[in-house]
């Protein structure tokens, strides 16, 4: 067995883009569909992982897995490249990335010295600082160990913050930062129960700083909120967007059916 590396703090994101190569898939063994979706079906049962059939030529199966140790993200990664179906089957994209809480979120301590400020005394702000850090702790709880829904719909996208001239997201004071970052996530809570969001770090893991992955119901609601938070200063000036992928929530089974491969069968 190989030991675990697992980081300091966070999950490891996964993010797997294949494509099939059909010619190819017409020479597979029988077996070869059958294989790939139990393989699926027993990763399932050792890390967090979502199927999804992808829409366009970016992707035909994009596979979402969430881990704490980053040898079991290796591993499906390896295991899903060595199937029986690997000679149609091809890693053609991935991401990696990894869970964060926020810089922008206010300690208790600070909570208190805001309240505090506004005239808040005694018990009522004792009792308003507890129950502002027992939020606090589930919300970053929720970054940190996200689980995430079996929601139909699923939009991948990386992004960087601008670092051009007067456009320098680094260049920006602390509270300017965290001022932009309030108004785009303002924007962002108008679509809860709609879309919900994972944004993972990945400055120093890949090509840009960070990985969105948008979970909806109707595609309708990811077109909206993209739309809507490029009018916010935060992406209006200091934002830069890589490809877009979506894909469409599939059991191992449905995936493997519905990307051609089980027609080898």
């Amino acid at each position: 067995m190989l030991a675990p590396a697992r980081p300091g703090i966070g999950w490891g994101v996964l993010h797997l883009m294949f494509r099939v190569d059909h010619a190819a898939a017409a020479e597979l063994p029988t077996t070869a569909a059958k294989e790939l979706v139990e393989r699926l079906e027993a990763w399932s049962d050792r890390l967090q992982l979502h199927l999804f059939t992808g829409l366009g030529h970016k992707a035909d199966l994009m596979v979402m897995a969430l881990s704490e140790d980053l040898t079991l993200l290796r591993g499906l990664q390896t295991e899903l490249s060595t199937t029986a179906a690997a000679p149609a089957f091809h890693l053609a994209d991935s991401y990696l990335s990894l869970t964060e809480g926020s810089e922008y979120t206010d300690t208790p301590e600070r909570y208190r010295e805001e309240m505090a400020a506004k005239g808040v005394t005694g018990e009522d702000l004792d009792r308003r600082v507890e129950q502002y850090a027992e939020r606090i702790a589930a919300y970053t709880e929720s970054k940190l160990h996200p689980q995430m829904p079996d929601w139909q719909l699923l939009c991948f996208y990386p992004m960087s913050h601008r670092r051009e001239g007067d456009d320098n997201w680094y260049a920006l004071d602390y509270e300017e930062r965290k001022r932009l970052m309030g108004e785009h996530g303002r924007s962002g809570r108008a679509y809860t129960g709609r879309v919900l969001q994972l944004v993972s770090a990945s400055t120093g893991l890949d090509d840009w700083e960070y990985a969105v992955s948008l979970f909806a119901h109707d595609l309708a609601d990811i077109k909206s909120i993209v739309y809507t938070l490029r009018y916010d200063e935060a992406s209006v000036r200091y934002a830069e967007f890589g490809p877009f992928v979506i894909g469409i929530r599939r059991s191992p089974a449905e995936a493997v059916a519905e990307i051609g491969l089980e027609r080898s069968t």
